[in-house]
């Protein structure tokens, strides 16, 4: 089996599917069993919108880097986060990578397609689309359809289905080169 590749010294799993597909509910639920079983999950999702700012406009963080702060910490007792402004462009998927990837076992990546050296793919029959990956992106399939599932075995390729949460946890550990998941 190919190994997630390594960025910044951390294995990085990109997964991928049509908006409105069920990823975010999906993963969660991977991320949940494999935080469980104690293992450091970073998650980076892109937000591939045309957006001005990721955070809330009118909100004091925001007021903060209208008036020109950068960066903007936003702090309380369970959570900070760290809003920086990018004048020079989006930042990439390999030096987000990079900034967290001291600090966890695996990185999970919802988006960055176009940076990955292949990625997992959920395809849920509800959403009424083909699968999105052409066969040479794809390393392995989530889905509830029967054709589909399949297509991507002929292709040699692991399916695993819409509630094969923990499975799919273990393939990331097995991905991840984790050979004996506490899963």
């Amino acid at each position: 089996m190919q190994l997630a590749p390594v960025t910044a010294g951390v294995p990085v799993i990109t997964v991928t599917g049509w908006s409105n597909s069920g990823k975010t509910t999906f993963f969660t639920k991977v991320v949940e069993l494999l935080t469980a079983a104690g293992y450091n999950v970073g998650v980076i999702k892109h937000h591939g919108h045309k957006a001005e700012t990721v955070d809330q406009k009118g909100k004091d963080s925001w007021k903060y880097a209208q008036a020109g702060a950068n960066p903007v910490v936003l702090s309380s007792a369970l959570q900070y986060a760290v809003f920086r402004s990018t004048p020079n462009g989006e930042v990439s998927r390999d030096e987000l990578i990079a900034r967290i990837g001291d600090e966890v076992d695996f990185v999970i990546v919802e988006g960055f397609r176009a940076d990955a050296e292949g990625a997992v793919e959920l395809s849920r029959t509800a959403n009424g689309k083909g699968l999105k990956l052409a066969s040479e992106e794809r390393i392995a399939l989530i889905t509830d359809n029967p054709a589909f599932a399949e297509q991507v075995r002929a292709e040699g390729k692991p399916v695993f289905g819409l509630e094969d949460h923990l499975e799919v946890a273990r393939y990331f550990c097995q991905l991840a080169g984790i050979e004996q998941p506490r899963l």
